[in-house]
């Protein structure tokens, strides 16, 4: 029994354990979106306090999956700030990773943002949002569709 105890402690410290949410973002993210999530002014926005309200409706929490896995390039506009950066798309990031780290920065980072009955996304359902013929420019034309879908969703706010 020690033995397979002090087996499974060496695996964990040799990078085979599971990453948890904040561990993948701090590996993948963290380098452009920075350790807070800030954002660095006019390359990459911040997504601490301004993603949460995207799960509101169904096609963000699409969005969310797609920018991760895909990436994205094309202007944006995020607290009236331009930004106009690349964002890098991370294909190798299994769906419970992305899953994972989405589900960090939201109930972490945007808390105050989600709505009432949010529920963390599930390895399942990135699984379904993660079709293979999505493109950097097509994740840019889905943000605009989000942004107006949320502003009709939520008029004046």
């Amino acid at each position: 029994m020690k033995l397979l105890i002090v087996l499974l402690t060496l695996l964990a410290s040799c990078g085979f354990a599971k990453a948890d949410g904040l561990e993948i973002f701090n590996a993948h993210c963290a380098i452009c979106h920075q350790p807070n999530a800030a954002g660095i002014p006019g390359m990459y926005p911040p997504l601490a306090d301004s993603i949460g309200s995207y799960v509101t409706l169904p096609q963000g929490r699409a969005y969310l999956v797609h920018v991760v896995s895909f990436g994205m390039t094309g202007p944006i506009s995020v607290h009236d700030q331009l930004y106009n950066g690349m964002m890098q798309p991370w294909p190798l990031l299994t769906d419970e990773e992305v899953a994972q780290v989405l589900n960090y920065v939201l109930t972490t980072l945007n808390a105050a943002l989600l709505p009432k009955n949010f529920s963390p996304l599930t390895t399942a359902e990135v699984r379904k949002y993660r079709p293979a013929n999505t493109a950097l420019g097509d994740v840019h034309k889905e943000r605009a569709a989000l942004m107006k879908a949320l502003a009709a969703h939520h008029p004046g706010g």
